[in-house]
């Protein structure tokens, strides 16, 4: 093998592309607005539904990438002080969607129900800053991925559980498809050279389409118009 391509460092150790920043802060703009908004809709479907808007696993997981980036490993101030106001937030909608949110895990005890979401949270309290430290990911890129996969995968295993909407709109499933998208121009205008966050990125927009896909199938299953609940 080419001892050139042995030296040469991994595409993780490659610092960010100085690309034209007009897109990337454009891309990143319309990430934090629709979030936000996601936000918003999520907690008021949980107060009139009284069931988790999100997989409440999978919300543990953004809000421990919140607060490492936002306390442990600070981010750039911009984003940090979006994350400042995105953690009250979401801690309110991870309160009513574990309060909510045993009904989804019908086999389990009250008590089982308690471990599996404290245990959880202790693994991605833990994992998101060894990661970052792993990885060098000072941005949360890598992190960031995963944890949006892996949101994105919950959400279609829980509406085939469920076998029904509620707690769930379209608007949220397009305005967390724009999120994804939007994320993934900033990302690969950043770090053209890093095929596993692209496979990742493709993965996400993969898994959101799907369960766009099915929120639909499942609206008209039930009789309902996709686009009259908020």
């Amino acid at each position: 093998m080419n001892s050139s391509v042995l030296a040469a460092l991994p595409p993780v150790m490659d610092s960010r592309q100085h690309a034209d920043a007009l897109v990337p802060t454009i891309a990143f703009g319309v990430v934090g607005i629709c979030t936000f908004a996601v936000y918003i809709m999520m907690l008021r479907r949980q107060i009139i539904e009284k069931v988790p808007a999100i997989p409440v696993l999978a919300l543990c997981a953004n809000i421990s990438w919140e607060i490492t980036y936002a306390f442990i490993y600070p981010i750039y101030p911009q984003m940090r002080i979006t994350l400042y106001f995105w953690i009250p937030l979401n801690l309110v909608i991870l309160y009513l969607a574990v309060r909510y949110g045993r009904r989804d895990f019908p086999s389990l005890s009250r008590r089982a129900y308690g471990w599996l979401i404290a245990g959880w949270s202790l693994f991605a309290l833990t994992f998101m800053p060894l990661a970052t430290r792993e990885f060098d990911d000072r941005l949360g890129v890598y992190t960031t991925v995963f944890v949006v996969v892996f949101m994105d995968a919950a959400f279609v295993v829980m509406l085939w559980n469920r076998r029904s909407t509620i707690g769930q709109t379209m608007y949220i499933a397009v305005l967390k498809m724009v999120v994804d998208v939007s994320g993934a121009v900033g990302l690969i205008i950043w770090f053209p050279d890093r095929w596993l966050l692209h496979q990742m990125i493709a993965a996400e927009v993969v898994l959101g389409a799907l369960y766009i896909v099915l929120l639909y199938r499942r609206f008209r299953a039930e009789g309902v118009s996709p686009w009259r609940k908020i």
